[in-house]
């Protein structure tokens, strides 16, 4: 089982890494992969989640459940973490979608877009958006 908290610790370094050197897409895929990893990592810190033998399923609480993709607005994250998107305000689920999807492409896809085809104004956007969004979140997994 991947230890997704550990992982969100790392890949907000990796992010900051992209933020200094001003890298707008590196920062774009790895601050959507961090909000992956610290959701991923809030179920398994709320329930009890182990591998499947189906690589596509866990199973939490006794049950096989859908693996959680990389779609971060997804039935299966407000499923497993109900508490957290019930109090959910709209300013944040707005974050949350914008994060998931900056201009239309899965936050995953940007991996394979030319680093000079994000504007300056689209980035600050996506950063303020991001912040709102990391703030609420570390709020909440210590609630968790």
């Amino acid at each position: 089982m991947e230890n997704y908290t550990d992982a969100a610790e790392s890949r907000f370094d990796d992010l900051n890494a992209f933020i200094k050197e001003e890298r707008k897409v590196g920062s774009i895929h790895m601050g959507g992969i961090y909000i992956e990893c610290l959701l991923k990592g809030m179920i398994c810190m709320s329930h009890s989640v182990t591998d499947s033998p189906n690589p596509t399923k866990w199973i939490v609480d006794g049950r096989e459940v859908t693996r959680p993709s990389h779609v971060l607005h997804s039935r299966i994250f407000e499923n497993l973490l109900e508490p957290l998107y019930d109090d959910m305000p709209d300013y944040i689920i707005d974050a949350l979608d914008y994060i998931a999807q900056p201009a239309g492409i899965n936050y995953i896809d940007y991996r394979y877009i030319p680093e000079d085809t994000i504007d300056r104004t689209m980035y600050d956007h996506w950063m303020e958006q991001f912040i709102t969004l990391f703030n609420y979140l570390d709020q909440k997994k210590h609630e968790i």
